[in-house]
C-alpha cells in the first residue's frame, strides 16, 4: 500500500483541471502531489470529475477521516474488510493495483476488484489501457503474446487468492472470488 504525508498548507481545492501537457485534452491534477490523475478529451466532463472529487475530499476533511480511496478496489467495496484484504494480498505479492497516478497502464497491467451481483462475491479484473484492451472478449483481438500474458496474470491472481474459506474461479473477463461464509454486517 502507498501512504503519503499531506502538505502542511492544504488548498481548499485538491483537484483542478488544466490543458493536457503535450497532448490534446484536459488533465485532472492532484494539487497535493502535482500528479496527473487522468486526461479527458472533454473539458466539461473533466471539470465535473474535478468538482465531484473535490466534494468527496471536502466531506472526508470535514468528517476528519482518512481517505477511503484505495488503489485496485472499487469505491463500493472499500468498507468491506474481506475485499480490502484481497487488494492487500495482491499488492503485497507484487501485483500492481489499478489507479496509481504514476504508473503507465498501457505497459503495466493493474488489478481492480469490483462487486459481483452475488453477496459475498467479488470480481478481480486485469486492466490494461487503452480501455478496449480490457473489455471481456476484446483480449482475443490482441496479439497472441498479449492474450497469453492476460491468461498468465489471471492464473497468478487465482493461485494467490486461493485460500480455505474462499472459492476462486477463473472467468473470461477476470477472477471471481466467493467467500464460503461471508461476514454479515450488523
Amino acid at each position: 500500500m502507498f501512504f503519503a504525508e499531506p502538505p502542511a498548507e492544504q488548498s481548499d481545492t485538491r483537484f483542478r483541471i488544466a490543458p493536457a501537457a503535450g497532448d490534446a485534452g484536459w488533465d485532472l491534477l492532484d494539487e497535493f502531489t502535482g500528479a496527473c490523475v487522468q486526461t479527458y478529451d472533454d473539458r466539461e466532463w473533466a471539470q465535473g470529475i474535478a468538482e465531484s472529487a473535490n466534494r468527496e475530499e471536502d466531506a472526508a476533511r470535514r468528517a476528519a477521516v482518512a481517505s477511503m480511496d484505495l488503489p485496485g478496489l472499487s469505491a463500493d467495496l472499500i468498507e468491506e474488510e474481506q475485499f480490502r484484504s484481497l487488494a492487500a494480498e495482491l499488492a503485497t505479492a507484487g501485483h500492481m493495483p489499478y489507479g496509481l497516478a504514476d504508473i503507465d497502464y498501457t505497459q503495466t497491467p493493474g488489478f481492480h476488484i469490483y462487486p459481483s451481483a452475488e453477496p459475498g462475491t467479488a470480481k478481480v479484473a486485469r486492466l490494461l489501457e487503452p480501455w478496449g484492451a480490457i473489455r471481456p472478449g476484446a483480449r482475443f483481438e490482441g496479439t497472441e503474446r498479449e492474450v497469453e500474458r492476460y491468461d498468465e496474470d489471471l492464473e497468478a491472481y487465482a493461485r494467490l487468492l486461493a485460500r480455505p474459506g474462499r472459492t476462486v474461479a477463473v472467468m473470461l473477463d477476470g477472477i471471481q472470488v466467493t467467500y464460503n461464509n461471508p461476514p454479515t454486517r450488523p
